[in-house]
């Protein structure tokens, strides 16, 4: 009876993403449908992320290229340099607008858009940071494990080869 009902469920929640979200993105153009995937993504959040990183390099920057200033007008022009950044996100988006197009066809767009509007897009969303943090620990324990063989075994290929190493 359980299965039954989850089978239900799951069979529900299917049709609602299949039948529903190609009539809500009817009236959208393709770019209109990248750009809101995109959003959904988080890229807006990562640009965002990005400019705040640029912070420091850029103080820095002007600092060695008019060592005269002060701290005061080194801060001012890194808020003024972050606030252009930020008001011309939209044309770095309409950039990428232009990576995804060239790579999904228009059905490959709306199966996307229907993919991250189901449960288990959003929870693939929800989890990519987690993921992405998790993959970084593994590759840098891996690197621990097998680096430095990986790099002897390297050497030793390179000295079969006729190479000498100093």
């Amino acid at each position: 009876m359980k299965r039954i009902a989850a089978a239900l469920i799951a069979m529900t929640v299917i049709s609602m993403v299949v039948f529903t979200a190609p009539a809500a993105l009817a009236g959208q153009s393709t770019n209109d449908k990248i750009r809101q995937l995109i959003e959904m993504d988080g890229a807006g959040t990562v640009a965002d992320a990005v400019v705040d990183k640029q912070r420091p390099m850029v103080r820095q920057s002007f600092l060695a290229n008019y060592p005269n200033s002060s701290n005061t007008m080194a801060d001012a022009y890194v808020d003024a340099f972050a606030a252009e950044l930020t008001a011309r996100r939209g044309e770095f988006l309409d950039l990428i607008v232009g990576v995804y197009a060239k790579i999904f066809t228009a059905e490959e767009i709306d199966a996307l858009l229907a993919f991250h509007s189901s449960p288990v897009g959003q929870k693939a969303r929800e989890a990519a940071s987690s993921i992405l943090i998790g993959s970084r620990e593994a590759g840098v324990a891996w690197g621990q494990k097998y680096g430095a063989a990986v790099a002897a075994a390297a050497k030793a290929k390179i000295k079969a080869m006729g190479y000498e190493i100093k």
